[in-house]
């Protein structure tokens, strides 16, 4: 995702579960789908801090 590859690679896999799907449907019951892309990734994700309201 750094690299902006993100996209090609997920195609890529799209490809690759087609090709394993045509060779051998009756291994799948469904046409399978590469997983779709997270709007956030993180290593470490920060704290959720709670904002305190006072009066």
């Amino acid at each position: 995702m750094h690299y902006g590859t993100a996209e090609q690679i997920r195609q890529q896999r799209q490809t690759t579960l087609d090709a394993a799907h045509a060779a051998h449907p009756d291994r799948f019951n469904r046409r399978p789908h590469a997983p779709k892309l997270p709007d956030q990734a993180w290593i470490n994700q920060p704290a959720q801090q709670q904002q305190t309201v006072s009066v």
